[in-house]
């Protein structure tokens, strides 16, 4: 009797722990199962799963007989078996919505659309059960129906995000009532946040354009709000005696101060455009002063330096001083003749027609007036009178090889623009070779892009500036003048 209970005891033991063993194997394929998102796509079939190891797990610690807890641990994996069959059928026959659910997610759907985000789920929560289930045609047609509600979830997630300061930022001005002060201001506004809404719409994964058309929303609805400001102090001092006049004449003394900094005494005989005009003159005028004399600098620095190291070697020599010297006399004269070169070069052209400046050893002429038509490379022919002083201007360097750079904004794709900048070099090069007869292997061309802005695509103005050609041209100071 002692012997037959030994032996059953030692039986009991040896089940329960290789029952344990297991038993742990299982839990910890069940774990793995999920991040194959079993529990999610199979979910009541791994519930079942969990729940026949759980229910092996207590038979094991209660000292259930050992064929008991094989028994529920079998069906435990059978019913995982199953259960990754159901995922593996489900992610087949659902991919794209999938694809769509984490897209949305990624988006942060669950934050910025709660509603559309939560029905997308229910509708693919049944789609997965109707799989479960072994309806794979209601299953499609519930996945069908989360796809478009989870797509929906998404634009209105990136939408949301991106739009939602600027939207406040309107709803403010509106309680503020600045539409009755800054109407047009506050109306522009609005009309860069359509912009940017339909430009979400069209590809909701290229954000650069919609941002900057925010950006610019909520600029002019900060601009409107000061204006609207301004305005309210304006129509309460109106109401006193020469109040009117008295406030004209306060704004007029910026542009005094302004003024004064540039040496220019302001009219205002004509208004407010004319004092304007005639300051922007004077400041583009300076801005080039400062540039050439700056490149005086550089250059006289540089030719100083050279001069130095030359006399430096002729002090060291005996022979052939003389003609050394002439030689490096040619070299001084032909220094000076390409700054006289230069400075011609840069008197040719107004500020808004072109801006020349050294880069290096180079010569550049920035072409901001020369005309296209939106996305087109043909050269608009009110450009002519411009490109008749880049020849003239192309002659005083005749050894000269010729780079012709396009340029473009930032607005549009980054292949578009580079294949724009491209098509509008090629026009400019084959316009100067061919009215010029110049050697066509002395010039080449090269579309940049938006790559190299030399001013913000933040403005109307600085995309302006952007939109350019630029005629590098390759000097030889030795030979400048000489045919």
């Amino acid at each position: 009797m002692v012997a037959m209970a030994l032996a059953l005891f030692a039986t009991h033991v040896g089940a329960q722990q290789v029952g344990a063993g297991e038993l742990r194997e299982q839990r910890t394929a069940l774990e793995a199962a999920k991040s194959e998102q079993t529990d999610v796509l199979a979910p009541k079939t791994y519930a079942q799963a969990v729940a026949a190891l759980e229910s092996a797990e207590v038979a094991l610690d209660k000292g259930r007989k050992p064929e008991r807890v094989r028994e529920l641990l079998t069906e435990s994996r059978s019913l995982l078996a199953r259960a990754k069959q159901i995922t593996a059928t489900t992610q087949r026959e659902l991919v794209t919505v999938l694809k769509t659910r984490d897209d949305a997610q990624a988006a942060h759907a669950d934050q910025f659309a709660q509603e559309t985000w939560r029905k997308g789920l229910e509708r693919l929560t049944e789609a997965t059960d109707r799989i479960e289930r072994d309806d794979l045609d209601g299953g499609r047609k519930r996945g069908a129906e989360a796809e478009v509600l989870l797509r929906d979830a998404e634009l209105q997630a990136i939408k949301n995000n991106l739009l939602g300061p600027a939207r406040q930022a309107i709803a403010n001005a509106d309680t503020a009532k600045v539409g009755d002060f800054a109407p047009r201001t506050l109306d522009a506004a609005r009309r860069y946040l359509a912009e940017a809404e339909q430009e979400i719409g069209r590809n909701r994964y290229d954000t650069a354009l919609p941002t900057h058309l925010l950006d610019q929303a909520n600029y002019e609805v900060k601009h409107a709000t000061v204006l609207a400001q301004q305005i309210a102090v304006l129509q309460d001092k109106s109401k006193k005696e020469h109040a009117l006049e008295e406030l004209l004449l306060q704004y007029e003394e910026p542009l005094k101060r302004l003024a004064s900094e540039l040496d220019v005494v302001p009219r205002f005989e004509l208004g407010y455009a004319q004092a304007v005009q005639d300051l922007i003159e004077r400041a583009q005028k300076r801005q080039q002063e400062l540039h050439s004399l700056k490149q005086d600098v550089a250059d006289r620095d540089g030719q100083i330096a050279a001069l130095n190291t030359e006399l430096t070697k002729l002090e060291d020599r005996l022979g052939g001083v003389s003609q050394e010297r002439i030689a490096l006399q040619k070299r001084v004269d032909a220094q000076e003749r390409l700054r006289e070169n230069i400075a011609k070069l840069e008197s040719s052209f107004t500020p808004n027609e072109a801006r020349v400046y050294r880069q290096g050893d180079d010569a550049v002429i920035s072409l901001l007036g020369i005309a296209f038509r939106s996305g087109k490379s043909t050269i608009e022919p009110v450009s002519f009178s411009l490109l008749a002083k880049v020849q003239e201007a192309i002659k005083l360097f005749p050894n000269a090889a010729i780079v012709v750079e396009g340029h473009t904004d930032s607005d549009g794709s980054d292949s578009a623009n580079l294949i724009l900048s491209q098509d509008r070099a090629d026009a400019v090069k084959q316009y100067l070779v061919s009215n010029m007869r110049l050697d066509p292997e002395k010039v080449s061309s090269i579309g940049y892009g938006e790559s190299r802005p030399v001013a913000s695509n933040e403005t109307a103005e600085g995309r302006s500036r952007n939109r350019r050609i630029d005629l590098v041209l390759h000097l030889d100071a030795n030979r400048v003048g000489m045919p």
